[in-house]
């Protein structure tokens, strides 16, 4: 679920940021160099970011719930 919930939000990560420079190349660079104006450009623009925004939003949900599956894998045996 982890590695399902990385490649949901590089998905619709992505095409938020593709939809940011098709509104202008400010907001494109916007969503690259600075945290979270990606998100923000979502919201104002949500009519056409719904599908992007939403596939973002589960791929988080599914981040924090596999990551305890993942915590074996960084634990280093006592002894």
């Amino acid at each position: 679920m982890y590695y399902l919930g990385i490649a949901l939000c590089l998905i619709g990560g992505l095409w938020i940021v593709v939809n940011a420079f098709r509104k202008s190349i400010w907001w494109g660079l916007g969503s690259l160099l600075i945290p979270f104006v990606a998100l923000v450009f979502a919201i104002m623009n949500f009519a056409a970011n719904k599908i992007p925004l939403v596939i973002y939003v589960v791929g988080i949900i599914l981040l924090f719930v596999g990551m305890p599956s993942m915590s074996q894998y960084g634990a280093v045996p006592a002894g």
